[in-house]
């Protein structure tokens, strides 16, 4: 019995270690390994593909260039189409400040970071919660809301977004920081429907607003932290003074009591002057405050004020982008003369140069919250800290428009703002690289407010699928990868910067992604499961490294870094092309394969050792030939060849000063300029028309252009599109003759090819008096009118054909099959009768019209 009871004590301990390691195990996977700045890279990258080969973005071309095309280049004449959001409305994307209306606090507006300025009548709450404003004029970065305390129709916004001066690298080897373009400070004096310029910087973009504050006691008096120092306006921004010009100014805050004191930070990656200081005097004279602060600190600086006492003063001072530099919060008590560190939690950690805050509620200066990559919160003043927020909760797969977006305890990594409600101390919103959150409990649980605000981020590389109308996945900036399944909520999959993508053009139940620096995965299940496949020695990539699946035999892969690398087997295994060396020792940047044989190959380089090239393979990547020749020095973004000759190949540059797009009828032996009468704005799109060879699409920094004469010239194709937004990619929909524009800021468009396949394929030539209109109403239930119009096609009759389609391509009913002649006709769709009087459920549907050679197909919604 002793033996037995031993042997059973032994099991027992036995089984309690396995559970142990389990456990343990389990707890490594979930809780995942320590995120890195990626959002470092992702703004490096973003600029240096537009200032090289400067520093930094030229001061004025951009406005400069998205004026003339204003001028310059017309709209496209004849052409019946409308760019309508297809999402992601359930991901937002990097919000830098959220705020009330201080006499309606249901209505909130967030400031995006490369989208625009939104505005939420519903508190952010619900599916539909967000609107755009547009403002008139080329805004993507808003970093700043000022709203006037007794007139919400008064509102400033500052604009751009930019965290290092310049040069003042405080010794690190990277370039000028930024993550969009601004034009300055924009006012509003009707609640959003004009706006003017009160602070121009439209020519002087290398600059930026990082702060706007109105003082609460004088609403003509206004505060702008900007890289150029601290500005202040007595006459409502009318008129501006730099009343302290240390550069990278940060954080304003007023005493809410004497407005005459004002504290301001300054300073990023080290720049000269660095610190916290305050005026007493309105900004005559300022002092730079030290007792009890870090002596110095390379990072940026956040300050909050206690309303009801404006001498409790906190401070969050980060220090810098390296894991484990450290983070300082701090207090004063005496209004800034005196100052203790309070705590030493690094909830900045390598993000203390961009994304981290203190707030002190206004109704209990024991209640402090303080973010960086996640929320913590603090019942005693600050002095103890306690993490409320874990970012790797978030949820994979499909969360619904303004639902939830993981547990209670997540919010989205990467924090840039706070704010209180005025008037219920439970409500906070806060503002991340994921979007807007709220809590309603004071900081102990959150919420994602996203429902509508279309404002990610997305990587070039975006893939439709062949197939499939509403099929797509894409890759975002901090917000991991997403596929589109005909829903304006998609699916969140693969964590990280999402970056490019491929879907087989045979079997869409085959997916690809990528992570930063060419980590590839591949799902054989529609994006339901993922498993590593990609090369090993990858050879430094690129942050976002090309990789294409070959039209011709989607079992042929390639991708590129430094070397170029190529899979037979569906990425099973890996080989080295060019005899295994480099191209040019520089990163592979593009890459550009004929639709009719994997043998021909065309790839660009970035300029990052030596300036960029472009080279041509015709043997399946064994040997490249450099076909540079004349092109300019710029970074090749993206390369097209025509489907029908892969002798005719399209490459368009970034940066400035140069055309960006360049075409080759002979295989790159000699270049043709087809871009000199585009906006000299960065560039990184060239989609060809499937059906019609000579129409091009042309995305930029500015919007979608189009030429139906092969390049001869060009016309502006961006109706329903932001005013002026970045289109990274431009996608296309074969199966259903549509377009995708792919924006860095604003989500994903969908627009109808131009006359989409409304060409006599006989004659190639555009015809008139086909169109096939928009239903309405759309989204309908249960009924809707379609209207279209036939053209004379010279035999008096036209056989005519409408039908519709679900989203897999089935086809739900004929509303039309008859020959008809020239004219204007109007047919409704019920989607209760329409299949033998089964009743439609909720979702999207197509509706296709066909006279003779000529066709088109549009979408619509059943709402029930």
């Amino acid at each position: 019995m002793k033996f037995k009871s031993l042997v059973i004590f032994f099991l027992f301990l036995l089984l309690i270690s396995l559970s142990f390691f389990y456990f343990s195990k389990s707890r490594e996977v979930f809780e995942k390994p320590p995120k890195t700045s990626g959002a470092l890279e992702a703004l490096q990258n973003w600029t240096i593909r537009r200032a090289y080969p400067e520093n930094d973005i030229p001061a004025s071309k951009y406005y400069a260039a998205f004026l003339k095309a204003k001028n310059n280049l017309s709209k496209i004449s004849g052409a019946n189409y409308q760019w309508e959001q297809i999402g992601p409305h359930n991901i937002g994307g990097r919000t830098l400040d959220v705020e009330f209306n201080p006499q309606n606090t249901n209505t909130i507006f967030a400031a995006a970071a490369s989208g625009g300025l939104w505005r939420s009548y519903i508190a952010g709450v619900g599916a539909l919660a967000w609107e755009r404003i547009e403002t008139g004029y080329p805004v993507l970065g808003v970093s700043s809301i000022a709203i006037a305390p007794e007139d919400s129709n008064t509102i400033y916004i500052g604009t751009g977004e930019v965290y290092n001066y310049q040069l003042a690298l405080g010794g690190e080897v990277i370039r000028t920081t930024r993550g969009s373009y601004g034009i300055g400070i924009l006012k509003t004096t009707d609640y959003g429907q004009t706006w003017t310029k009160s602070l121009d910087w439209s020519y002087d973009q290398q600059r930026g607003i990082n702060e706007v504050e109105i003082d609460p006691n004088n609403p003509s008096i206004v505060w702008a932290a900007t890289t150029e120092g601290i500005f202040k306006s007595t006459d409502a921004g009318t008129t501006w003074e730099n009343v302290h010009p240390v550069i990278m100014g940060f954080d304003i805050a007023i005493n809410p009591i004497n407005s005459n004191i004002v504290f301001a930070t300054h300073g990023n990656f080290g720049s000269t002057g660095h610190g916290i200081y305050r005026t007493t005097d309105g900004g005559n004279i300022w002092t730079k405050l030290g007792s009890g602060l870090p002596a110095t600190f390379n990072g940026k600086a956040i300050l909050s004020i206690y309303p009801p006492d404006p001498n409790i003063i906190f401070a969050s001072i980060g220090n810098g982008s390296s894991s484990g530099t450290g983070t300082w919060l701090c207090q004063s008590m005496d209004g800034g003369n005196n100052w203790v560190i309070l705590n030493t939690t690094d909830y900045a950690t390598y993000q203390g140069w961009y994304s981290h805050w203190v707030g002190v509620s206004p109704f209990n200066p024991n209640l402090v919250l303080t973010g960086g990559i996640d929320v913590f919160k603090s019942t005693n003043g600050g002095y103890t800290l306690t993490q409320k927020s874990y970012w790797y909760n978030w949820d994979f797969g499909v969360t619904p428009p303004g639902g939830p977006e993981g547990p209670p305890d997540y919010v989205h990594a990467d924090q840039h703002s706070i704010t209180f409600h005025p008037t219920n101390p439970n409500i906070i919103y806060f503002g991340t690289d994921g979007g807007v959150f709220r809590s309603t409990d004071a900081g102990e649980t959150f919420s994602g407010c996203n429902g509508g605000y279309q404002s990610t981020q997305f990587y070039n590389g975006f893939s439709s699928s062949f197939n499939l109308p509403d099929l797509a996945i894409g890759g975002m900036q901090d917000n991991a990868t997403a596929i589109y399944q005909g829903n304006v909520a998609w699916s969140r999959t693969i964590g990280g910067d999402g970056c490019q993508t491929g879907i087989d053009p045979n079997n869409d139940n085959i997916m690809y992604g990528t992570y930063q620096y060419l980590n590839i995965l591949k799902s054989v299940d529609g994006g339901l499961n993922w498993s590593s496949i990609g090369p090993s020695g990858s050879e430094s990539p690129a942050f976002v490294a090309p990789f294409i699946v070959c039209r011709s035999n989607s079992n042929v892969i390639y991708v590129g870094s430094k070397k170029f690398h190529k899979s037979t087997d569906g990425g099973l295994n890996w080989t080295f092309g060019n005899g295994g060396a480099v191209l040019d020792g520089n990163q592979i940047l593009s890459i550009g394969v004929s639709a009719t044989s994997t043998d021909t190959i065309y790839v660009g380089t970035a300029p990052v050792n030596s300036r960029a090239k472009i080279f041509r393979s015709t043997d399946g990547g064994i040997t490249f030939t450099n076909i540079t020749g004349t092109l300019p020095d710029r970074y090749p973004d993206d390369i097209a060849v025509d489907p029908n000759d892969s002798k005719t190949v399209y490459v368009v540059f970034s940066g400035f000063g140069t055309s960006h797009l360049f075409k080759s009828t002979d295989a790159g032996n000699s270049w043709i300029d087809i871009g000199s009468s585009l906006p000299d704005v960065p560039s990184s799109a060239i989609a060809i028309d499937p059906n019609n060879s000579n129409i091009l699409y042309f995305g930029n920094d500015i919007g979608v252009y189009v030429s139906t004469n092969a390049g001869q010239s060009w016309s502006e194709y961006s109706v329903g599109l932001p005013f002026g937004c970045i289109v990274i990619d431009l996608s296309l929909v074969r199966v259903s003759n549509r377009i995708r524009a792919v924006t860095h800021g604003n989500g994903v468009y969908e627009a109808p090819l131009y006359n989409p396949v409304s060409v006599d394929d006989k004659k190639n030539e555009v015809i008139t008096g086909f169109v096939l209109e928009q239903n309405y109403p759309n989204p309908f239930n249960p009924t809707t009118i379609i209207r279209y119009s036939i053209p004379n096609v010279g035999t008096g009759l036209a056989l005519s054909v409408l039908k519709v389609y679900d989203a897999l391509g089935n086809e739900i009913t004929k509303l039309v099959n008859e020959y008809k002649p020239a004219g204007t006709y109007e047919v409704e769709f019920n989607s209760v009768k329409s299949r033998l009087g089964v009743t439609l459920t909720s979702g999207v549907y197509f509706y296709k019209l066909q006279v003779g050679n000529y066709s088109e197909t549009k979408k619509m919604i059943l709402l029930r």
